[in-house]
């Protein structure tokens, strides 16, 4: 199998998993991408640091920043270090809407991993942790990037 063949594969598997937790994640009043954006906020803090950590165009973020101000998810302040900048934080509800987002994808995913044995989920975790070993960034910060912090390493 090749690379474009694997790549076809994964970006397949998130599609699926995608698809089949979005009944979940509308009943919590989410939209697809939410998870993804509540993650870069906690972990970015900043409308620049969302879109560069999503790989968006910042229109782009900045639409998916108001429907989560809208959704009360999201605040965002002037940086008293820099007037011309913003600071986001998550409210309470954003937390919980995050868990929630997480909750739905893990069971999503949960649901394709049930046909592995558990030594295969593992030999599969490993496989996928050491194709991006060597990205720029180092080992912390794309766990970061997948938690949103670097300390809880399974958040969107």
């Amino acid at each position: 199998m090749n690379g474009w063949e694997i790549l076809q594969h994964i970006w397949r598997l998130q599609q699926v998993v995608l698809r089949e937790a979005t009944p979940c994640l509308e009943r919590h009043g989410l939209f697809r991408m939410a998870p993804f954006a509540l993650a870069m906020v906690r972990r970015c803090g900043t409308p620049s640091g969302v879109a560069a950590a999503m790989g968006v165009p910042a229109p782009t973020a900045s639409h998916i920043l108001r429907r989560l101000e809208a959704e009360g998810w999201v605040t965002r302040q002037v940086d008293p270090q820099d007037l011309r900048r913003y600071r986001l934080a998550l409210t309470p509800e954003g937390h919980e809407a995050l868990r929630a987002a997480r909750a739905c994808l893990e069971e999503a995913v949960n649901r394709r991993l049930e046909g592995l044995a558990p030594a295969e989920r593992e030999l599969l975790a490993r496989l996928l942790a050491r194709l991006h070993e060597d990205l720029p960034g180092g080992s912390a910060e794309r766990e970061g990037a997948v938690s949103g912090e670097g300390t809880e390493p399974h958040d969107p």
